[in-house]
């Protein structure tokens, strides 16, 4: 396992602080990076699926509640990947609202062509 860096407390290999990332190459903290955020990724959508809070026969609000809360944080990252040279936020979150209210077998390719 590697060392975390003692300022920002992020894997070194990853870190993109100035001492981190004096004498390294920008592809290694790139590739490193692209790698923990595919990893956290896979360990998001894992939890969604498995995660007891949310394998529930018949939800509260209070489940609602705390589903609709991690929507709302992924919303946020999805919008910053959508939003176009316009800068409007507004326009590429409706885009992918829009998208997400296709069919299940069509939400991928909705939400692909709303980027």
């Amino acid at each position: 396992m590697g060392s975390l860096c003692e300022r920002t407390q992020t894997r070194t290999e990853a870190c993109a602080c100035a001492a981190c990332a004096r004498r390294k190459s920008p592809d290694d903290k790139f590739q490193a990076n692209k790698r923990d955020v595919q990893a956290l990724l896979d360990l998001i959508a894992g939890c969604v699926e498995n995660h007891p809070n949310l394998a529930i026969d018949r939800p509260t609000w209070a489940n609602v509640g705390d589903v609709a809360h991690l929507r709302d944080r992924l919303m946020e990252i999805t919008v910053g990947f959508a939003v176009g040279p316009d800068g409007e936020e507004q326009v590429a979150r409706r885009r992918i609202e829009e998208a997400l209210g296709a069919d299940d077998e069509h939400v991928g390719e909705a939400l692909i062509d709303a980027m």
